[in-house]
């Protein structure tokens, strides 16, 4: 097996690389050509370990652990292993750290959300929160997208003010509603478990991302849900917790359209420069299996990693 450290994972994930990936991935998803079971979960007082794993044609299968932890206070509250099996042998191929990956893989897929489905012009983003996921948006989202101004805001405001501080587009700003009036993005990178915002706070034609995970609640508001046109990873999001999203319990899977339906134009993503569009992610397995698929070819073929014999 290949042992890949958080260090070479990060010498060896390409964001831009990643992107094309899990365009193709989504694609997968929404033409079922992809074995997901749903997640399963064990769990202790502080947190919850999560099992993700995934099959999909032409690549090695993949199984990540995944622990969410709230209360963690020196260590991050998402820690996460992931493995390679080979397709046709079963042999286990590589054991990475899986805490980047799911950073990486979470931003970039808002970041495709946002490319598909923000409308035309958008020029203006706010990111709710302070966290790791808003510091690995953030740099996303000048990377890969045209967005040319992002307001910051989270709970904890110095974390925020050191965050705006890493690029020259951002500035910290004193509350969430500061942050989202007049913005046309909005991402929302909580680990809240009530809804972070209002309805009338949104300016008209905005597109909101949602990462937060924190069942049975969640930083987004169930009436903005329902008022917006709803674009999920998977219909699996629509199932309970733990393989779905506690904010869309009750909903009829039929109001979620996936990323992969609008990027095969199968079903339409935005229709108007004033609806509001909603990205719900819930994490999905594929993003894992295409990110760990990437680092393991590319670390085979600059000699990378560590091989050891379990």
């Amino acid at each position: 097996m290949l042992l890949l450290t958080k260090q070479e994972v990060q010498q060896l994930l390409d964001p831009l690389e990643l992107l094309t990936a899990l365009e193709g991935g989504f694609k997968a998803i929404s033409t079922k050509v992809m074995d997901v079971p749903g997640r399963s979960q064990i769990k202790s007082s502080h947190g919850v370990i999560l099992t993700m794993p995934a099959s999909m044609p032409g690549l090695d299968m993949s199984i990540k652990l995944v622990s969410i932890f709230h209360e963690n206070k020196t260590l991050p509250s998402h820690q996460a292993l992931i493995t390679l099996f080979d397709s046709n042998t079963g042999a286990p191929l590589a054991l990475m750290d899986g805490t980047l990956i799911t950073t990486m893989r979470t931003a970039i897929s808002s970041m495709i959300s946002i490319r598909l489905l923000a409308r035309q012009g958008a020029k203006q983003a706010a990111i709710i929160g302070s966290g790791v996921q808003a510091l690995a948006h953030l740099r996303m989202m000048v990377l890969l997208t045209p967005l040319e101004k992002i307001k910051i805001a989270s709970r904890q405001a110095e974390k925020a003010a050191k965050l705006a501080h890493e690029v020259n587009q951002a500035e910290a700003v004193d509350s969430t509603q500061a942050a989202i009036s007049g913005a046309d993005v909005i991402c929302l990178c909580t680990s809240s478990n009530k809804p972070v915002l209002m309805p009338e706070w949104l300016k008209k034609g905005a597109h909101i991302t949602s990462v937060g995970y924190n069942p049975p609640g969640g930083e987004l508001p169930r009436d903005v849900i329902e008022n917006s046109h709803l674009f999920v990873e998977s219909r699996h999001a629509f199932e309970a917790p733990p393989a779905g999203s506690a904010e869309l319990q009750g909903l009829d899977s039929c109001t979620g359209t996936e990323l992969g339906e609008v990027l095969l134009l199968t079903r339409p993503g935005r229709r108007s420069d004033y609806e509001t569009t909603v990205y719900k992610s819930m994490g999905h397995a594929m993003e894992d299996l295409v990110a760990a698929n990437l680092v393991y070819q590319k670390a085979l073929s600059r000699k990378m990693g560590t091989e050891f014999y379990p």
